[in-house]
């Protein structure tokens, strides 16, 4: 054996070594829920709430599990605002029309504000 064959058999077994590597690097192995482990033992929570009687102008939203980050949790039920109207008119606005949603500042060319009430316009201030 030559020492060319010899630096090249090193080379491939380096190049099949290396390539190797990233599937074997790779692993779902351990997929552990060390959450449930450590969960083992406690008690269930219970999830029957008692429907409360009826509340004017308000709904009852039944209770719930919700995802928080990376663990469920039990939401209890509640009571809330029945504004549907209100959602429904905010909603069903014509195409192209504008809802303020608070005061409005104008301004002039130079950004200047603009008073919009009428004490900043007295009524003999047009005759001077």
């Amino acid at each position: 054996m030559s020492i060319k064959t010899v630096i090249s058999a090193g080379f491939a077994t380096a190049a099949l070594a290396s390539a190797s590597l990233p599937a074997l690097a790779w692993t779902v192995w351990p997929d552990v829920d060390f959450e449930w482990y450590a969960n083992v033992g406690k008690p269930l929570v219970v999830t029957e709430e008692i429907v409360p009687p009826a509340r004017a102008g308000y709904i009852w939203t039944p209770g719930h599990w919700e995802n928080r980050a990376t663990r469920q949790v039990w939401v209890a039920g509640r009571f809330i605002k029945d504004d549907y109207q209100q959602q429904l008119a905010l909603y069903n606005v014509p195409q192209g029309t504008m809802v303020a949603t608070g005061p409005t500042m104008l301004r002039d060319s130079q950004g200047y504000i603009i008073p919009t009430n009428p004490e900043a316009y007295p009524v003999q201030s047009a005759t001077r």
